[in-house]
């Protein structure tokens, strides 16, 4: 397991590192709280933090709050305290803090290593639930739930935001085709190519995909067109043999400020475009919030305005069906 140690003194943490080490578990180790909230804080998955109770700053209880705070953001983790004292107020203000055990010092090996394995059974079950509630079963994106719980989180950021909303291009008519089995080869192999473009693509439901992005919309605009690129680029492997498929893609952005409701209603609306244009290009909407604002009381509604990039040279038909 990947496991975080915060332990101010020396010794006790060069006997922990110790056993753990011998037990083949991957180790990050801090002796200053702070240090180890940070690497909480960073892009590492952790699977275990053990801190001690006493730091010369941030308490280890409060090490253990913030770690529960990461938690309930999908990040796993178990969490164990250290006390030479083996305290009943401790523990018990461990416990309130969102720790999961609570062991005394000096470390018995063999106890420590029951805990580690407890602790994993837990954390397998954890993710298990996870998989179930964020993360689609057929592709193995991210959920429409898992989608809009980050769009609102998007509401509070200050840099540009842009998403991508993606429809596979006659996808009734593949399965009409060749059967639902087919479609869903289509969608799996979908799901494969937007995850290894950026593992944050959601599936919205049916054969529509959404990707929010910190970037301005011309940018957003360039990794769409990339993205299309990509997926007509090489046949999807399927039960029926290679099939030739392309999407339709719509792109909006934002400027910071209010105006992140109205960012999937011009996505939407430019995916649209896209499939009124012949399908396999990409339609890029101006944001509502990044135009100039009305007069109140007008009365008038913003407007967006459209641009749509169709692939050079190409028919937009699919080799496998009629446009």
């Amino acid at each position: 397991m990947h496991i975080l140690v915060a332990e101010p003194k020396m010794a006790e943490m060069a006997e922990l590192t110790a056993l753990l080490a011998q037990d083949g578990h991957d180790l990050v180790c801090h002796g200053d709280a702070y240090a180890a909230l940070k690497s909480l804080r960073s892009e590492q998955d952790f699977d275990v933090l053990i801190t001690a109770v006493n730091f010369t700053s941030l308490s280890g209880f409060e090490l253990s709050w913030e770690a529960r705070l990461l938690a309930g953001q999908g990040r796993p983790i178990y969490v164990i305290m250290m006390s030479p004292t083996g305290d009943e107020q401790q523990l018990v203000e461990a416990l309130d803090c969102g720790a999961d055990d609570f062991i005394t010092s000096p470390l018995c090996k063999t106890e420590l290593l029951a805990r580690l394995r407890a602790a994993a059974r837990l954390l397998h079950a954890q993710r298990d639930l996870i998989r179930l509630a964020f993360f689609d079963s057929l592709t193995g994106l991210r959920n429409r739930r898992s989608f809009f719980e980050k769009l609102e989180k998007f509401g509070d950021v200050t840099e540009p935001v842009s998403v991508l909303m993606l429809d596979v291009d006659h996808f009734k008519k593949i399965n009409d085709t060749y059967g639902h089995e087919v479609g869903d080869d289509v969608l799996r192999e979908m799901g494969r190519r937007l995850a290894g473009f950026d593992k944050a693509f959601a599936r919205l439901g049916g054969e529509e995909f959404a990707l929010l992005l910190k970037s301005p919309l011309r940018l957003a605009a360039d990794q769409a067109e990339r993205l299309r690129i990509l997926i007509a680029g090489t046949p999807f492997e399927t039960g029926a043999g290679p099939l030739a498929i392309t999407a339709s893609i719509g792109v909006a952005g934002r400027l910071p400020g209010p105006g992140i409701e109205n960012l999937m209603k011009d996505a939407d609306i430019a995916l649209y475009a896209a499939k009124a244009n012949g399908r396999n290009c990409v339609s890029v909407a101006r944001s509502r919030a990044s135009g100039p604002a009305l007069p109140e009381g007008t009365g008038m509604k913003p407007r967006i305005s459209l641009r749509t990039r169709a692939p050079a040279g190409s028919d937009n038909r699919m080799g496998m069906a009629e446009a």
